[in-house]
């Protein structure tokens, strides 16, 4: 897999992980513009294939960009969360759930970390953009009437990914650019 084009100052629309996807047992489709995977457990955690960081580089396969985005919608089970993984933490399923601090978290999840703020967001079309350069990371969530945003800044040195933590039953549109 290869990135989905750049963007205008240095952020990049990131593509999801299929290699680890596909390890994790999740069931991937693609139609046109959007990716569709349904998890099949948790917590497991689905994520960009590129990573970013202050700077960026290209090291290859896994290009960095100092600011990255991910644009998703999650149905199916109201169970997950959304957030930074430092790229150390990119295999450990239980990461973002058990200990993520900087992300939000769909009202509909019981346990796991209660440091992200739980927001109404399962159903709705999500955007995230993590600029490195500042250190802030936006969640912007479409609602019927408005656009909820919450900014976060987080203390990750080194590249970073953004994830999410599902459980069984999670169905995820991912896509790039606005929601059709």
């Amino acid at each position: 897999a290869k990135a989905d084009g750049d963007l205008e100052g240095g952020s990049e629309w990131a593509v999801v992980d299929a290699d680890a996807a596909n390890r994790r047992k999740f069931k991937i489709s693609v139609e046109v513009g959007v990716v569709k995977a349904i998890s099949p457990a948790g917590p497991i955690m689905l994520q960009t294939l590129m990573t970013a960081e202050k700077g960026g580089a290209n090291t290859g396969l896994f290009t960095t960009r100092s600011v990255l985005r991910w644009k998703f919608k999650v149905t199916g089970n109201s169970s997950w969360q959304v957030g930074i993984v430092p790229e150390a933490e990119a295999n450990n399923d239980l990461y973002l759930f058990t200990t993520g601090v900087v992300g939000l978290t769909s009202v509909g999840t019981s346990g796991g970390s209660d440091r992200m703020p739980k927001v109404e967001m399962h159903g709705r079309w999500v955007e995230v953009q993590c600029d490195c350069w500042q250190g802030l990371v936006t969640f912007k969530i479409e609602g019927p009437d408005h656009v909820h945003t919450s900014v976060q800044s987080f203390p990750f040195l080194g590249p970073v990914r953004i994830a999410l933590s599902t459980f069984q039953g999670c169905e995820v549109l991912l896509q790039r650019g606005a929601a059709d």
